[in-house]
């Protein structure tokens, strides 16, 4: 694989040309941009993963800042232009195709149709239990995570669904009873791009 980027050179100290080839063909599905979306593809970018589709329809907050990939100058932007944005800071030949708008059963199927992998980063219960719907059956990897608020324990864990399907998180928390911190919802989202990795290079 030819050296493209900064990142890339980098990558090579680290990581054999095929499997850098490897981590450049798969197309990683994000849905949601907020703590864990967000995390989850700065990880990934910086893994070696090259190519992206992230939506998400929300914009920045303040309230964001203290957990999500996103600085106070960005402040009210789009949240996927943002992190396309900020990704590009990371290797700027990566490839992001980035969707401003709600996902339901209908849009999903459409904007996730090129991708190899699915990480399900939604906030709403509802949204996480439509995409399991959707995904569960699935034969891609879907990467999912519940509870992930406060600090201390619960520690995080993961759960085997099938094969291709796996749950991160602490199975517990709530935002709605605790604050959303950085160091959980961090891990969260390392352990959601661990498990890609680990999918795509092996154990």
């Amino acid at each position: 694989m030819t050296d493209t980027s900064s990142l890339q050179k980098g990558l090579s100290r680290y990581l054999t040309p095929e499997q850098r080839a490897r981590l450049a063909s798969v197309t990683v599905g994000i849905a949601g941009c907020g703590g864990l979306g967000s995390n989850c593809a700065f990880m990934l970018a910086r893994s070696g993963v090259r190519k992206f589709v992230i939506v998400d329809y929300d914009t920045v907050d303040f309230s964001n800042l203290n957990r999500q990939f996103f600085f106070e100058e960005q402040v009210g932007g789009a949240k996927v232009d943002v992190c396309k944005s900020n990704l590009l800071r990371i290797d700027s030949t990566l490839d992001i195709a980035v969707h401003n708008k709600r996902i339901t059963p209908e849009t999903a199927e459409q904007l996730f149709a090129e991708c190899d992998i699915i990480i399900e980063a939604l906030d709403s219960v509802d949204g996480k239990k439509m995409m399991a719907e959707k995904y569960l059956p699935d034969p891609r990897l879907y990467v999912s995570a519940s509870g992930m608020a406060g600090w201390g324990e619960p520690y995080m864990q993961k759960r085997q669904i099938r094969d291709d399907a796996v749950l991160v998180g602490d199975f517990t928390t709530d935002i709605a009873d605790h604050p959303p911190m950085a160091p959980k919802v961090l891990m969260a989202a390392a352990m959601q791009a661990d498990v890609v990795l680990t999918h795509i290079l092996g154990k």
